[in-house]
This record gives structure tokens, C-alpha cells and sequence, in this order.
């Protein structure tokens, strides 16, 4: 009869070691499960990873030639100003010349102007506007 109970007892045994290899095997079948949900995520995020790097270059680049047409751009307006100062200093020597101005004062003494208003235009004593316009006339 002990060899019965003896017989039990392994059974009993080998069914337990049965069941733990069994919960033992669902264990390492979820692992693998989880450590490939964990490789593809991690494929997933080197993938975004490269993906902003590209962004990133692409930004950088971007950046630089916008950098480079403002310095352009920068360039081509000092150009410009340094024009437009040359241009307005023709312009006030112009205004200023004797020519120009006897014309002014002509022309708006025949658009009724008076000599006040001439005078303060020119920028000439009202005895100048009479002397320039008694030569003209």
C-alpha cells in the first residue's frame, strides 16, 4: 500500500511541475509578445527619430538660405539708400540753383502767387522776388 500512496504522490507531484511548466511556458510566450511590442515601438521611434533629424536639416537649410537672401537683401537696400541720398543731394542742389529758382518764381507769380507766398517758397527776401521778376518781365 505504500507503494500506492508513493505512486500518488508522485503523480501528484509531476502534475503540479506539469501545471508550473505550463504557466511557466503562457509566461514566456507574453514576454516574447511584450519584447516584440517593445522592438516594434522602438522601430516606430527611429523611425520619428530620422524622420525630425530630416526636419531638422531641412529646417537648418531653409534657415540658412533665408539668412543668405536677407543678407541680399540688406545689401541691395544700402545700395539703394546710398542712390537715393545721391539723388536727393542732386535734388536740393537743384532746387537751390538760381535757374530753377527764377523759374519757381515766375511760374507762380503767373499762378498769383504773391510775393509773400513766393518769398517764403524760395526761401528769398521779398526785394530778391521783385529784382527776379522785374528782369524777367
Amino acid at each position: 500500500m505504500s507503494y500506492y500512496w508513493l505512486f500518488a504522490a508522485l503523480t501528484l507531484l509531476e502534475l503540479i511541475l506539469f501545471i508550473l511548466l505550463g504557466r511557466f511556458f503562457i509566461r514566456l510566450r507574453q514576454s516574447e509578445s511584450a519584447l516584440t511590442e517593445l522592438q516594434n515601438s522602438q522601430a516606430e521611434l527611429l523611425e520619428k527619430l530620422s524622420l525630425n533629424a530630416r526636419l531638422e536639416d531641412e529646417l537648418l537649410r531653409s534657415f540658412k538660405e533665408r539668412q543668405k537672401e536677407l543678407l541680399q537683401l540688406d545689401n541691395r537696400l544700402r545700395e539703394s539708400s546710398a542712390q537715393l541720398r545721391a539723388l536727393l543731394g542732386q535734388a536740393e542742389q537743384v532746387s537751390r540753383s538760381p535757374h530753377f529758382l527764377r523759374e519757381v518764381i515766375i511760374n507762380g507769380n503767373r499762378n498769383g502767387l504773391s510775393l509773400m507766398e513766393l518769398a517764403r517758397q524760395t526761401g528769398l527776401s521779398v526785394d530778391e522776388i521783385q529784382l527776379i521778376l522785374s528782369q524777367a518781365g
